[in-house]
């Protein structure tokens, strides 16, 4: 049993674009900025605005998850009617990887530890400063420990992944719509994959755009039917 699991963490969360899945199914994982770029991948292929953040704040080489269920970023997302999915990984997949915990949103937080400014205080439940890092996260068990034992319940947490992360056969796909359902099916089964696909409610409202469904689907049709395509920049962290 993982350290996620003893305290609690079932599953670990992964929001991402819908127009992603044709290459996470592809490779069967969540592959972290250095490994994209090493692929062959643009910096356009990521996110604008928060990868800039995350490099400049010393995490540009993490993966990232989250143990939040439906974050805020995830509701605007989809209020601005951009399809985005849910990858649900299970606690225990994450046994023998190199992760870290952090309270803090690594590209929304404005109280960073640069120049003059001390940043958040150093704690077990805060987490330590390490390397470059300009936000303190919990890398030993004992500070993991006590910082989902005092924040998994009220605060969002971020896992921080030191390299690619295999994705199991128990993993999990939530869409919020029929049309991204067929989409994400249409995905999965070009890459064989065996995980569980399945329709909920979105976490609010989700007006699903038609100029962004119609983007989303051509980059998914045009991703699947061209294994060496690595995208066209399509933008949503405007939105």
């Amino acid at each position: 049993m993982s350290l996620l699991s003893e305290e609690g963490v079932d599953v670990v969360h992964h929001y991402t674009p819908l127009h992603y899945l044709p290459f996470i199914a592809r490779d069967g994982a969540l592959l972290t900025k250095p490994t994209l770029a090493a692929r062959g991948f643009a910096p356009t292929h990521l996110r604008s605005k928060s990868s800039r953040r995350d490099v400049a704040r010393g995490f540009g080489g993490y993966g990232f998850l989250t143990l939040e269920k439906h974050p805020r970023i995830l509701a605007a997302k989809l209020k601005g009617g951009f399809p985005h999915i849910d990858i649900i990984v299970p606690a225990d997949a994450l046994e023998s990887a190199s992760f870290d915990l952090c309270r803090y949103n690594v590209a929304m937080t404005r109280y960073l530890r640069r120049g003059s400014t001390p940043g958040f205080p150093e704690s077990e439940t805060n987490g330590r400063y390490y390397g470059g890092h300009q936000i303190p996260v919990a890398r030993t068990d004992n500070d993991k420990r006590a910082m989902l034992r005092k924040h998994y319940d009220n605060t969002m947490i971020e896992l921080l992944i030191h390299d690619d992360l295999a994705l199991p056969e128990g993993t999990r796909i939530q869409v919020y719509s029929p049309e991204d359902q067929a989409l994400a099916a249409a995905a999965l089964s070009a890459a064989e994959q065996p995980w569980n696909l399945e329709l909920v409610s979105p976490p609010g409202a989700y007006p699903r755009s038609a100029g962004y469904a119609q983007a989303v689907d051509e980059f998914v049709q045009q991703a699947l039917n061209d294994p060496t395509w690595l995208g066209n920049g399509l933008e949503f962290d405007k939105v």
